[in-house]
């Protein structure tokens, strides 16, 4: 018989960020169904419901947020959000949800992005539970002790926004980049996600709520720090080019194949349009790269 309890819910947050980092920051429904602990299966993902509450548990394991779903859930984009009720009371996914909340805790955030595949956020922590407003609120764990961002003094706000960048708004970007790029290098078509990141564009800000996937280009280490100094650079066109000095230089196969070799190629794609690279913003990022 397992117990529940946080060296559990460790195993199970350890096993998903291991399984969505070789995929670029993301994870199917089948992987989440896959999880076991000391030999007992404990699905991570119920198979209808957004709250998921597996027999074995004494609480709410994970929740999914879905923008087709039924309910109005908050965006964590302070990092404290508020998460509907199942239903309109309070039922028994909600209290074995507000027995989680009361344990304190710790459960998977999973934001799906398309149909079985989903960006997950952990350990994230219940921090608020309105019965009136049929809503529980929710924060990602380093900031939960901050609670209300309305009434953070100067030295908080700095932290929070640090731990959102580094817990939300980066993941976030990186799932979705290289999730439209087919977990490729936009460059050099490399694949492999642990050595993949989603390039910016225009440069980031905190400011900017939205993880813009026409503000990204999945690049590998080497093309990424190429691009963000200003060593390659990418035409409105979608034309690769490569800083003459560089071009001019002889130093090896690295310089020849990884970087002279891409001057004047067209870069990799997404199919979806909607997901291409911005030309305005790459119209100027290139404005940078051309007057180096």
């Amino acid at each position: 018989m397992i117990t529940d309890g946080p060296e559990l819910r460790q195993a199970a947050f350890q096993y998903v960020s291991d399984v969505a980092q070789t995929h670029g920051g993301v994870i199917s429904r089948a992987e989440l169904e896959a999880f076991a602990y000391q030999g007992t299966p404990i699905k991570l993902i119920a198979p209808m419901q957004g709250i998921n509450n597996p027999k074995v548990l004494d609480a709410t394991i994970s929740v999914v947020s879905s923008p087709t779903g039924p309910y109005a859930d908050g965006s964590p984009t302070e990092g404290v959000w508020d998460y509907a009720y199942e239903g309109t009371t309070p039922g028994r996914t909600n209290i074995k949800l507000r027995r989680a909340y009361e344990l304190g805790l710790p459960i998977l955030y999973l934001e799906k992005i398309h149909d079985g595949i989903y960006i997950p956020y952990a350990p994230v922590l219940l921090i608020g539970d309105r019965p009136a407003d049929l809503r529980f609120d929710m924060a990602i764990e380093a900031i939960a002790p901050l609670g209300d961002p309305s009434a953070d003094s100067p030295v908080e706000k700095a932290y929070r926004d640090s731990m959102v960048r580094q817990r939300l708004h980066q993941p976030k970007f990186r799932a979705r980049v290289l999730t439209a790029y087919a977990t490729q290098c936009t460059v050099c078509h490399f694949k492999h996600a642990e050595l993949l990141d989603a390039a910016h564009i225009a440069a980031d800000h905190l400011d900017d709520k939205t993880a813009d996937v026409t503000n990204g280009m999945a690049m590998c280490k080497i093309h990424h720090a190429a691009y963000d100094r200003n060593f390659l650079g990418v035409t409105p066109d979608y034309t690769i080019k490569i800083n003459a000095e560089l071009l001019a230089e002889v130093d090896g196969p690295m310089l020849k194949h990884g970087l002279q070799e891409m001057h004047d190629l067209q870069i990799h794609l997404p199919v979806r349009r909607n997901d291409r690279p911005n030309k305005d913003r790459l119209a100027a990022r290139y404005a940078e790269f051309d007057a180096r």
